[in-house]
């Protein structure tokens, strides 16, 4: 075997070194200065192994729509602002709900009317007083004042039994007691009937007329 000249082992020994493949003087053959056995690698098989692997391609990046943000998650100022007008309307809804409760809500009802104070609203408000008299003196009709009714009607059942069915189904006969003083009196068939009227209502104007005029 032919001998390797010594400054070609030094120039491998340094071109290894350089590849990062070892040298010095482990890389000198052990046995007489025989020359090692040729690396079958080859600087250039070497540089491509040692250069670095492709980058895979990257995916294309997915685009995701946009959410919307939830309204408690929107900055107040992003937020649809409120009305001027809003804020004075609102300070004033106390006031108008006073002033709507005492104009219009609840009061406390009056204190019901019984006996004879009933029967004078009545009397007024059924019109008893355009024909009797607002005192009961009479004029387009009979007097009652006086006791004028009591002699008519003694019993309270006739009296208001008359002013229930008016004088209208007895025109023209006589009605009332058959003993009263100065005779009994004709029905002239203008006294309407007063049936609308409650029995509470009928007893307590005919209480006030026999007791009140």
């Amino acid at each position: 075997m032919t001998e390797v000249p010594e400054h070609l082992l030094a120039r491998s020994r340094e071109r290894r070194a350089a590849l990062g493949l070892g040298g010095g003087a482990a890389a000198e053959p052990s046995g007489g200065g025989a020359a090692a056995a040729p690396s079958s690698a080859t600087p250039a098989a070497v540089a491509r192994s040692a250069a670095p692997a492709p980058i895979a391609a990257a995916a294309p990046a997915v685009i995701e729509e946009a959410k919307p943000v939830p309204a408690y998650l929107t900055p107040a100022a992003a937020r649809r602002r409120m009305p001027v007008w809003i804020m004075p309307v609102l300070a004033f809804l106390p006031f108008w709900g006073i002033l709507y409760i005492g104009a219009f809500g609840s009061r406390d009802k009056a204190e019901a009317l019984t006996g004879a104070a009933l029967g004078a609203e009545v009397y007024r408000a059924q019109g008893c007083s355009a024909c009797h008299g607002a005192g009961g003196e009479g004029g387009v009709g009979p007097a009652l004042h006086g006791g004028e009714a009591v002699k008519t009607f003694p019993d309270v059942a006739d009296h208001e039994s008359w002013v229930k069915t008016g004088s209208a189904p007895f025109r023209g006969q006589p009605y009332g007691a058959e003993d009263r003083e100065g005779g009994q009196r004709v029905a002239t068939g203008g006294m309407p009937a007063f049936s609308s009227l409650s029995d509470e209502e009928v007893a307590a104007v005919v209480l006030y007329e026999r007791d009140e005029l």
